[in-house]
This record gives C-alpha cells, sequence and structure tokens, in this order.
C-alpha cells in the first residue's frame, strides 16, 4: 500500500518543480521526513533528482542518499560531482557511508575518499575491506568505550564527547589491549554514582559478533536474544565496532528480498539496475534454460508414448496431464519454501533432515491422497461426458474410464510425493555445496518436477491400461 504522506508529497514536489517555486519547494523539503523524500526521489526524472538534491543541505541529503534504494543511489552519484559528494558524504555516519561508496567507480572513490579528512577516510577504507553482506560490512566503528579501571564518571564523559548523532545505548569496557572486557548500558550509568568504578556494574554476559559473521545469520542472533545491540570483534576479541537493531532490520529487509528473487528464478542484481534491458538479462538465462529443456523433454516424452496408445485413449490421457503436472511442481514448491524458510532463519529444527522429512512427508501423503481421491474420481465420470461436450468427439471405451480414473489418481499420488521429495532434498543439496538453498525454488526444479510428473502419468497409464484393460 502507498504511504499516503509520501504520494501527497510526491505531487506537490512535482508541482512545485513544474511552476518553478524553489524558495517554496525548499521549505517543504525542509519540513519533510527523509524517508519520505527517499520514496519521492526513486520516482522522479534525473533532472527532477537532481533539482531536489541541489535544494537539500549536505546532512539532509546524506539522510536521503543513505535510505534511496541501490539502483537509484548508483544513478544519483554518479551524476554528483566530486565537491557536492565529498561534502555530502562527510556528513554521513561511516557504515552508511561506505555504503554510497561502494556505488562509486574506483576513481571517483579514491579521489572522495583524498578530500574528506584523513580520520573519516581511515574509518571508510577499513569498512571496505570486509564484504558487505558480513559483520565488518554493516558495522558502525564509532563506539563509546573505556578502560577497565575506568570509572562511572569517566564513562559519561566519553558519552558526552561522542557523535551527538549517534545513539548510543552501551559502553563497552575494554582492557589495555583492546579485548572486550564487558558492556554497561545508559540506565545502570545513571543510577550508580560517577566514582563507582565500571567494572563493578558492567555485564559479562556477551553477545558478541565476529566481523566475518554473515549478515543473515546477524539477524537470526539479534531475533533468537532480542538484541538492541551487539559489539563486533575480531578472532582475538578485540572490540571494532557495534551493530545496533537497525541495521538488523535493513539487512532482514534484503535477505527477504533476496530470496524471494532467488526462489523467482531472478537475482537480487535485478534491483542494482534501472535499465529494463539488464534486468531482462538477468531473468532470461533461466527462463530460457528451463523453456528449452521443458520443450524437449516433453516432446520427447510426448513422441516416446504417443505410439503406445490409441488415438481415443491418448487424447483422454492428454486432456489431464496439465493439472497433475501443475499439482505436482506446486506441493513441490511448497514443501522447499517452508524448507527454505526454516534454513533461513537458522531455525535447529529445519537442519534436521529426518525430522523435516517425516514431518513434510506425513503432511505430503495427506494432501496427496486428497488431490488423488479426488482427480480420480473426476477423470472417472469426466468421460461419461465426453462424447455430449464435444460435436463428434471420439467416443471413449466405457470399460476403460475407472482404468483412466485410477491411473490419474495414482499419477496424481505419486507426481505430489515425489516432488514433495525433490522440495525437502535439494534445499539441503545445495546447502551443502555451497549455493543458496533458495534455488531449489526455482524456475529450474519446478520444470524438473513437471517432467516427473510426465515420465509418471504417462507409465502408469501405459501400465494400467494394457494390464487391466486388455
Amino acid at each position: 500500500m502507498v504511504d499516503i504522506t509520501s504520494k501527497k508529497l510526491l505531487e506537490q514536489i512535482e508541482n512545485l518543480i513544474e511552476g518553478h517555486h524553489i524558495e517554496e519547494l525548499k521549505q517543504v523539503l525542509a519540513e519533510a521526513r527523509s524517508s519520505d523524500v527517499a520514496e519521492v526521489v526513486e520516482v522522479l526524472d534525473e533532472i527532477e533528482r537532481q533539482i531536489l538534491f541541489d535544494l537539500l543541505d549536505p546532512k539532509d541529503a546524506g539522510e536521503v542518499l543513505e535510505k534511496i534504494d541501490e539502483a537509484t543511489r548508483s544513478e544519483v552519484v554518479e551524476d554528483f560531482s566530486s565537491d557536492k559528494l565529498t561534502g555530502i558524504v562527510a556528513t554521513m555516519p561511516p557504515d552508511e557511508a561506505a555504503d554510497v561508496f561502494a556505488e562509486m567507480s574506483d576513481t571517483q572513490a579514491v579521489e572522495i575518499l583524498g578530500l574528506i579528512n584523513k580520520e573519516e577516510s581511515d574509518q571508510i577504507e577499513k569498512l571496505l575491506v570486509y564484504g558487505e553482506d558480513t559483520a565488518g560490512g554493516i558495522m558502525t566503528p564509532e563506539v563509546v568505550k573505556v578502560k577497565l579501571g575506568a570509572t562511572i564518571g569517566d564513562a559519561l564523559a566519553e558519552i558526552r564527547e561522542a557523535d551527538p548523532d549517534e545513539d548510543f545505548f552501551y559502553v563497552f569496557v575494554v582492557n589495555e589491549a583492546g579485548l572486550l572486557q564487558g558492556m554497561v548500558g545508559i540506565w545502570e550509568l545513571i543510577r550508580n554514582l560517577p566514582s563507582r568504578p565500571v567494572r563493578e556494574v558492567m555485564d559479562t554476559e556477551l553477545y558478541p559478533v565476529k566481523v566475518e559473521a554473515d549478515q543473515e545469520a546477524i539477524a537470526n542472533f539479534f531475533r533468537k536474544n532480542d538484541l538492541l545491540v551487539a559489539p563486533v570483534v575480531d578472532a582475538k576479541g578485540i572490540l571494532l565496532g557495534r551493530i545496533t537493531v537497525d541495521d538488523v532490520v535493513d539487512v532482514m529487509e534484503e535477505e527477504a528480498e533476496e530470496d524471494a528473487l532467488v526462489m523467482a528464478g531472478t537475482h537480487p542484481d535485478e534491483l542494482d539496475t534501472t535499465s529494463i534491458f539488464k534486468a531482462a538479462a538477468v531473468r532470461l538465462p533461466w527462463l530460457l534454460s528451463c523453456m528449452l529443456s521443458s520443450l524437449v523433454l516433453a516432446a520427447l516424452f510426448i513422441r516416446l508414448f504417443a505410439g503406445m496408445f490409441d488415438m481415443v485413449d491418448w487424447a483422454c490421457i492428454i486432456m489431464f496431464l496439465p493439472c497433475i503436472a501443475s499439482m505436482g511442481g506446486n506441493s513441490g514448491l511448497q514443501t522447499s519454501t517452508v524448507v527454505v524458510r526454516g534454513l533461513a532463519t537458522g531455525d535447529l529444527a529445519a537442519f534436521d533432515l529426518s525430522q523435516v522429512y517425516l514431518r513434510e512427508f506425513r503432511v505430503a501423503l495427506v494432501v496427496a491422497v486428497v488431490c488423488a481421491l479426488i482427480a480420480g474420481c473426476l477423470a472417472t465420470v469426466w468421460l461419461e461426458f465426453w462424447p455430449a461436450a464435444m460435436k463428434d468427439a471420439p467416443v471413449f471405451d466405457s470399460s476403460h474410464g475407472p482404468i483412466l480414473g485410477l491411473a490419474v489418481g495414482l499419477a496424481m499420488l505419486c507426481a505430489i510425493m515425489l516432488s514433495t521429495s525433490m522440495g525437502m532434498v535439494l534445499p539441503y543439496f545445495f546447502l551443502k555445496i555451497g549455493v543458496d538453498p533458495a534455488i531449489s525454488s526455482g524456475p529450474l526444479v519446478t520444470t524438473a518436477n513437471d517432467v516427473i510428473s510426465y515420465l509418471t502419468y504417462f507409465s502408469l497409464s501405459l501400465l494400467l491400461l494394457h494390464t487391466l484393460g486388455g
């Protein structure tokens, strides 16, 4: 659902730009929330975006730049002059500035790093070393920390000297070597005397995150432990930075988008571009491979089996093929989605294949039996109306009606059970070989399920008609 505030702001901004009411537009932007302005920027054209950013002060421009999607940010950054971009980046927290640098060309990034002050450029360069999907890539190096021998008064003094634009929930306590020892909440600092040592009130039950940890695992870690903030440490335990819950919310949204795209047979790279040709190029490889394999295999099966039936039997058998194929594919998709979701959220039960198989097998069996009974009964009685429904339709041998119903029912049962088994096993296989398990819900697997359904249905129909049909 479209945010009404953003929609009204878009209409207002477009009208003011069209009427060249610059001063009024500047006032509207000053009063609007950066999140709403970011939504508006994503739907404006290049010239309109340029007008908006020219009217925003560097700090507000940085907040908007931080919130727009990657594809739009890449275009905006490309249009900025080095001086303008330097002024904006200088107002941003290091972790957010690093995200902007990731959208720059190498030449532009080097130039701007040389223009901002050395302390900020050093922080950003350190963050750029880490993968963007790791703890190091999403953390902020700005922390409030005190030595183990400090007092509460010392900790409060550090907070007063810290960046006023940052929210600090905890003060971290380190030893002389910089190793994390504990953390003290703001409430503890307020309610204790300034002369009291921090080591007496610090919490030593820590939840540190390794700097190389994957962001999806971090999101699950926050969720399971109800964290607001987590310290980031290196392999030795030296404090490097912190991750806050707002960082994790962004990660969860990003991971959900990524899984949804992969399950649909595309890729997150599609979101990094506004070009329809580049987006199509991302989608086409999967779709074309599935189309070709489906066409070839379906033609092969039809050619192989068609000569084994008489024309009347074959016409009736083909009629139920799409239903069986789609039900097998849909059942496999449901199962793989459930399994992928469990693996993505870090649910321990999802990593136990035997436990997952036992549950999903029973669920699939109930679904398969119900669908098989309904499909089999419909196939049996459907042929009673075949000649009446179609003028000059060939007459189907009435004795074959129950046989076809049995073939359809059994094929439906087998297709659903086989596809469900594939939907259970493939996510674990892909996880084992280091591929995103979400790919097991994509078009490739759906096509494979269709092929299994074809082969199962044709084989059963042939066997039953030849065995029971006389």
